[in-house]
Formats: structure tokens, sequence, C-alpha cells
């Protein structure tokens, strides 16, 4: 053998072992690549499991919760009409789903009896402001037609039918036809309707407002009482 046939044996053997060891280093990749490959979608399957539970979980809660404010309002209703049940008298259902409503609204019962003992005609009241108002109509609505007393806690605005003299620039309204008073506190607004003069009630804590309408000496204007009566 001479050294040429030997170099190239030699050769040969080097070369098989570079190609066993890519080979095995392609195997190894690949088996790894594989290995990720079934990770990811294991990974990817649990994750789309845990969020599918997550979301029923989700949608179970939100319809407990929907029907837990039900049951909620259907108890509040229900003790409502029970705390109501005291009202007697040829129109008490009518009373007692007012009342019950009112309850079932978060009003306390304490505020609905002081409220209803206000209903009767207040006595012992004292004038705490009188002023008159322009009335707003078609043709006027300047600022004198709003009222502002107590410092914003109640405001008072009325509205009515132009009369035959009215114009753009002056308030004048009929007498005779209805007008429309809005009234807005710190509880709430009521609006009232009717022909002048009127009278109108705003319950308190322990006292009640009573305001008068009356046709003012000023043509286009009423005159506008308020005062303040205690409950007996």
């Amino acid at each position: 053998m001479d050294f040429f046939e030997t170099q190239e044996r030699y050769r040969r053997r080097e070369m098989r072992g570079w190609m066993t060891l890519l080979i095995r280093a392609l195997v190894i990749g690949g088996c790894l690549w594989l290995g990720w490959l079934w990770g990811h979608a294991e990974q990817t399957s649990l994750q789309a499991e845990a969020e599918l539970v997550i979301y029923e979980n989700n949608v179970k809660i939100s319809e407990l919760s929907n029907e837990n404010q039900a049951l909620q309002r259907q108890l509040a209703a229900l003790r409502a009409e029970k705390t109501a049940g005291f009202v007697s008298g040829d129109n008490r259902n009518d009373l007692r789903r007012v009342i019950a409503k009112q309850i079932a609204n978060g009003v306390n019962a304490e505020q609905i009896v002081q409220s209803i003992q206000s209903l009767g005609r207040p006595i012992n009241c004292r004038v705490v402001a009188t002023n008159d108002v322009a009335v707003a109509t078609p043709l006027y609505g300047g600022p004198e037609s709003k009222l502002s007393l107590f410092n914003g806690g109640l405001n008072l605005f009325i509205e009515g039918i132009a009369g035959q003299q009215a114009q753009r620039d002056t308030p004048w309204f009929d007498p005779n036809a209805p007008i429309k008073i809005r009234q807005v506190f710190l509880n709430g607004q009521k609006t009232v309707s009717g022909t002048l003069p009127m009278e109108t009630i705003i319950p308190a804590e322990d006292w009640v407002l009573k305001l008068r309408y009356e046709k003012a000496d000023l043509q286009g204007y009423v005159t506008a009482t308020v005062l303040n009566c205690p409950l007996r």
C-alpha cells in the first residue's frame, strides 16, 4: 500500500466521521424542534382550554349577578309591600303600590310618613321670602322669569300664555289662563299647573315650604310668597 492509498483511506474515514457527526446533529436538532412544536401545541391547547373555562366562569358569574340583582329587587319589593301594608281605605291598593315603589327606590319609611303628615294644611307658618317673578311667554323669556332663593336651594320658573298686549321686550301674560310653575329644589323638582291664585307644598325633613302664587300689582308678574311651616 503506497502513501496515496493510505492518505485516501484516512480522508474517507475522516469524511465518514464528519458525516456521522452532522447526521447526529441533524437528528438531535430535529428531535428538539419536534419537541418544541409539540410543547408549543400543548401549551396553546392548555391556554385555550383555560381561557374557555375563564370565559364560561365569567358568563356564569354575570348570570348569577343578574339573578342576584333580580332577587334583591324582588326582596325589596316584597319588603316594601309588607311595610306598606298598614295603609287602609278605599284606595288602599293604589296607595300601597305607590308607597311600595318609593320604599323599593330607597326612600326611608320615616320620610314617607313625614310627607304624609305634611299633606294636611300647614299651620304656624311664617313668611321667609316674597318676590315678584315675571311670567315667561312665547314672546318673552327674560332673566326675570327665574327666581333663585336660599343660595340656589330653591329655583322657580313660571310660564304662561301671552296676553293681547304682549311684546317681546316686556312680560305680559293672561292672568285668567292656566300657568305652569317649575320648582327645582335640593331633592328634585316639582311642576304644578293651574290658574291663579295657587298654592303648593314642598316637604322637608322637619318642616314644609308652602308656596303661594298670586297675580302681582305689576303687569306681567306673579307674586311668589314662600312660607316656612314646621311639622306639627
